[in-house]
């Protein structure tokens, strides 16, 4: 993202007016643009600032009696609205958990690696929990990692090939800890799974596509990787040819 897209970008972000994709896209431009940054951060500033407890004053107890009195219809409106309130978010409750349940189940004894990362990813999307850190610098992220994990991810940034970096954070597969690369690929999010190979031998890539997601999983230098996301098959592959030159 150009800083010259800034000045409405910034303030849609700061409103949460923006979509995900694009939130994401602005959070690694802040990531890596000092003067952004500092410009959000005296913005949260002020208006941290302007919900000062100082600046706010409760009308009098009496006032509030006396304007109810004044306004009968108008209350009864809102009782009935509440009501109604109560019972549609209720409503909406019910019908999230039943699409959670039916698009997010458990993970049956047998899994395959492709059906637990597809899983995974979905979550990590719909539970606003895609990065424990924030960065497009590898030399930030690699070293986060650092006493979170037995081992080292590979970390690397792709940018120059269309593949920016854009964090990383720790999630489960197959019962054990793992490290996770987040890429971007225009508007579209891209988990990489990464983990010790455990003495399977290097592969070839394979490719599988689960309930709308391609998923392209290998083998190499003692590391097992499983890139997933929406991306089209072909592009999803050039990625993980990159971490196997």
């Amino acid at each position: 993202m150009d800083c010259t897209l800034h000045g409405h970008l910034l303030e849609a972000y700061l409103d949460g007016e923006l979509g995900f994709e694009r939130s994401l896209e602005v959070e690694a431009h802040l990531a890596s643009c000092p003067e952004c940054a500092s410009e959000v951060q005296s913005w949260k500033d002020i208006r941290m600032g302007m919900h000062g407890s100082d600046l706010y004053h409760r009308a009098p107890a009496h006032l509030e009696a006396k304007l109810r009195k004044l306004l009968p219809q108008a209350q009864t409106q809102r009782a009935s609205w509440f009501h109604g309130s109560i019972w549609a978010a209720a409503g909406a409750a019910f019908a999230t958990a039943v699409l959670l349940i039916s698009f997010l189940p458990m993970h049956p004894a047998g899994s395959s690696p492709a059906q637990e990362v597809v899983v995974s990813h979905i979550r990590s999307l719909m539970a606003d929990h895609l990065m424990d850190v924030v960065s497009t610098d590898q030399h930030t992220v690699k070293p986060w990692f650092e006493g979170k994990l037995d081992f080292a991810p590979p970390v690397q940034d792709f940018a120059a090939d269309g593949y920016p970096l854009a964090g990383g954070r720790l999630d489960y597969l197959e019962n054990r800890k793992v490290g996770v690369l987040i890429y971007h690929r225009a508007l579209h999010i891209i988990n990489v799974y990464v983990c010790p190979a455990e003495g399977k031998e290097g592969s070839t890539l394979s490719t599988q596509t689960i309930n709308g997601y391609n998923v392209v999983s290998w083998t190499k230098n003692g590391f097992e990787f499983h890139a997933v996301s929406d991306l089209n098959t072909a592009e999803l592959r050039d990625l993980a040819r990159l971490f196997t030159p």
